[in-house]
């Protein structure tokens, strides 16, 4: 039963595990679930730098010797320097097919290769179509912590299979998450991804454990739901494409009192405030303060004092909870309407909270606070 793991210069296996070895005993086991990336450092997946050749070059055999023009048979002639640059055995000076070899660029394709851990070698992984994007371990683990978003999944397995043209991700699901609107224990989210040009990018909701190639093979004929693509596009915009092929649904209650809790117990300073403000408006506060306009000025000063005293930030203050909070206050009470009275500027101020007018800012103003605290 070939466990296919790839096996480095120093002896060692690419693959890790918490809690419980693979049935191989080999790799590295810590006690504890992993994130992304102790995950990558100990299954010796980060910093392959997997990148794309130039470009591609056949060997292609000929009819006749390059340099002296003889035939395949014939001898070549004795100023030809084709048989004295090559070990032969045979002493006779007949014109190989070897010696007709031609180099010829392979139109629209490439290599792909890697370095090597442990060794720092570079190694080609297989020939794909120019086009083809790369996607970095690194990638495609932060992917599959996106599909579970911030619902406490960690990794559970890592390992490189086959010399380094596939590897294989593994996270057990929390119970936050439900597979197809109904319950199901004890599944994990197995992902897999292909080098060298022969395969998919998988990702699988299933029973099985992988930690190897073997239950590589069984995950993917036992498993709930399967998202999977062939490597024509990258994947920056397929989060929920994925999500929903996946059937994954989440418990968000139970999502959210954790994160809420998590800013709650996060001290959060008035310039580390200004940090999270920028990051949520880009676009509007990357100039230097002197070329502020008063509109920006006004926002800021706004955001600010809803931080430092706003009652509503009371029993919350100086916390990541209030600088979220501070910011969809600001959206739905504080933006200005100009033009209006104070009941019309009521009134248009509710239908933008019902409609979800600034819903796509509340999103990230609460994933940049979420990446506060995991920054402490």
């Amino acid at each position: 039963m070939a466990h296919e793991l790839e096996r480095l210069a120093d002896g060692t296996y690419a693959f890790a595990a918490a809690r419980e070895p693979g049935w191989h005993r080999l790799g590295t086991v810590v006690p504890e679930p992993m994130t992304a990336q102790e995950v990558l450092n100990l299954a010796h997946l980060s910093d392959w730098n997997i990148r794309k050749s130039l470009g591609i070059t056949a060997v292609v055999p000929g009819e006749k010797c390059e340099e002296c023009r003889r035939k395949i048979g014939a001898k070549h002639t004795q100023k030809c320097a084709v048989p004295h640059d090559k070990d032969r055995e045979n002493t006779d000076l007949v014109v190989t097919e070897e010696d007709t070899a031609q180099l010829l660029p392979v139109d629209g394709w490439v290599s792909t290769y890697r370095t090597v851990p442990v060794s720092g070698e570079l190694q080609p992984l297989g020939i794909v179509s120019g086009e083809y994007p790369i996607i970095q371990p690194e990638e495609f683990a932060d992917f599959m912590q996106a599909i579970v978003d911030t619902s406490g999944a960690l990794f559970d397995t890592g390992g490189s299979l086959r010399d380094g043209r596939d590897i294989f991700l593994t996270m057990q699901l929390p119970e936050s998450i439900k597979i197809g609107g109904t319950d199901e224990i004890g599944l994990y989210l197995a992902g897999f991804n292909n080098y060298s040009g022969q395969g998919k990018l998988r990702v699988v909701t299933t029973p099985v454990r992988v930690v190897c190639a073997n239950t590589e093979r069984a995950a993917l004929r036992n498993h709930r739901s399967e998202y999977t693509f062939r490597h024509s596009k990258g994947l920056e915009g397929r989060l929920q494409e994925a999500r929903e092929a996946l059937k994954i649904n989440f418990e968000w209650t139970k999502v959210f009192e954790t994160e809420a809790e998590s800013m709650i117990n996060t001290k959060m300073s008035v310039d580390q405030f200004g940090d999270l403000i920028k990051a949520v408006w880009p676009e509007k506060f990357s100039k230097p303060l002197d070329d502020w306009k008063k509109p920006q000025t006004d926002h800021w000063d706004t955001l600010q004092a809803l931080f430092k005293s706003a009652d509503t930030q009371e029993n919350i203050r100086g916390t990541a909870w209030a600088g979220y909070n501070s910011i969809t206050e600001y959206l739905d009470w504080e933006i200005p309407i100009p033009g209006v009275g104070t009941e019309e500027a009521a009134t248009a101020r509710a239908d933008r909270v019902f409609s979800g007018q600034y819903n796509s800012l509340k999103h990230t103003a609460f994933s940049k606070a979420l990446d506060f605290v995991a920054a402490q």
